[in-house]
């Protein structure tokens, strides 16, 4: 099966204590990326808190559905357990979220983000960017940050992005960015004096601004995504 259960019967017996509980939470965050074949457990206990415990877990690992019985329900836990397992969901492709933006000059790049950066689209990014920076000359950069929700972690671990952060280094003239949160914002202004690039930060109603200032406005022409 996809999915599994698990029934426990805690009996007095049994000699559990509440540090042997903790570490069990804690080698259980370590199979956070297999918690989605875990459908059930069970726990028949008397003791209150094992069942404290036990629901703490519950709430640490929300999609396992734990629930706590009295020995008297022990065969009510059991067939609780036994239960056909909901199959698993199926993930969905997620959508692109680098979109790149025609320009009305050569000299200029463009691209919106519309919610969270994963490694399909860093692979993207890295393959329009690179006839750019393969080039003889300095380029710009305009940056629209729409609804920019964080990067998934394997997407900076790709060898080729930190070879084209490497020379970008040397080939980005203006580096526009439009719409960043105030974190963001705080950032490029704090780093922006180590980096050969100009960069600013634009308000969402200075984007003409922006653009103005890298030389460019966006055509009419359809967006390129991944």
């Amino acid at each position: 099966n996809e999915r599994i259960s698990f029934f426990a019967d805690i009996e007095d017996s049994m000699n559990l204590t509440f540090e042997g509980m903790v570490k069990d939470i804690v080698n259980g965050v370590g199979q956070i990326g297999k918690l989605s074949r875990y459908y059930r457990v069970a726990v028949v206990t008397d003791k209150g808190w094992i069942g404290a415990m036990a629901r703490v877990e519950g709430l640490v690992f929300s999609s396992i559905d734990v629930k706590v019985f009295e020995p008297a329900d022990r065969d009510k836990a059991f067939a609780w357990a036994s239960e056909d397992t909901a199959p698993l969901p199926k993930p969905e492709e997620p959508t692109a979220s680098l979109h790149f933006l025609q320009t009305t000059s050569e000299n200029v790049v463009a691209y919106e983000v519309n919610g969270r950066l994963r490694e399909k689209d860093i692979k993207h990014a890295v393959a329009e960017l690179k006839p750019y920076l393969e080039r003889e000359g300095k380029f710009n950069v305009l940056a629209r940050l729409k609804d920019f929700n964080g990067f998934d972690l394997t997407s900076l671990l790709d060898d080729d992005l930190a070879k084209t952060k490497y020379r970008a280094l040397s080939k980005v003239e203006k580096y526009a960015i439009v719409g960043a949160k105030p974190w963001m914002r705080n950032l490029m202004e704090l780093i922006s004096p180590l980096f050969s690039a100009k960069v600013r930060v634009f308000e969402p109603d200075e984007e003409q601004a922006a653009w103005d200032w890298v030389g460019a406005s966006q055509t009419l022409l359809a967006e390129k995504s991944a």
